[in-house]
């Protein structure tokens, strides 16, 4: 169990490493690059939110002092996940820390402004996903719905198919039976008159 712990932290530790490149690569690139970047950290941070989903459930089974041990620690990369965060905010946002340390709390609000900004057109991008997908899901929806009408229909013609063709073999049973019947009558004739005569 601890090993695989461990495997766990190899790969968040490898995982925030990549998405501190990128975020590097974010503050000095722009256009389609600068997407591109932004595009593989956030891939990464789903990764990495992942992961310590999976450190959280595989901690449950240790015991209490390697429990807390860990609970610890993912405390600890929650806090570091949480900072990459910011800063790959601030260098979509083309905000330079060190340009903010010197010129202190003057730049604050702009910056404020033009973080919340860019959270607002994140929640945007992000209902318009699920828009998406939802429209998508009911599209589906829609032509399973018309696959399903078709073969009920199909089925439909089958029946009223078969029924015919039992009326059919009905009619043609009641007139063979009719000609049967006549047939033994006059049998029945022939050998009484020829029993009789």
């Amino acid at each position: 169990m601890a090993s695989l712990l461990q495997n766990f932290e190899q790969q968040y530790s490898t995982v925030t490493a990549d998405i501190t490149f990128h975020i590097g690569k974010i503050s000095n690139s722009s256009g389609a690059e600068k997407q591109n970047h932004v595009r593989q950290a956030e891939k990464l941070f789903e990764e990495a939110s992942e992961l310590l989903e999976q450190m959280e459930l595989e901690i449950k089974e240790q015991d209490q002092k390697e429990r807390q041990k860990y609970q610890t620690r993912i405390r600890s990369y929650k806090v570091e996940l949480n900072k990459q965060q910011t800063d790959m905010k601030r260098a979509r946002l083309g905000i330079d820390a060190n340009r903010d340390e010197l010129l202190g709390d003057d730049t604050h609000d702009s910056e404020d402004q033009r973080t919340r900004l860019l959270d607002n057109t994140e929640r945007l991008d992000r209902s318009t996903r699920k828009l998406e997908q939802g429209y998508r899901i009911a599209v589906e929806t829609e032509q399973i719905g018309g696959q399903i009408m078709e073969d009920l229909h199909n089925q439909r013609q089958t029946i009223q198919r078969s029924r015919g063709r039992l009326h059919d073999m009905d009619t043609t049973l009641g007139k063979s039976s009719r000609v049967l019947s006549g047939m033994m009558k006059r049998l029945v004739l022939i050998t009484f008159y020829n029993c009789c005569y």
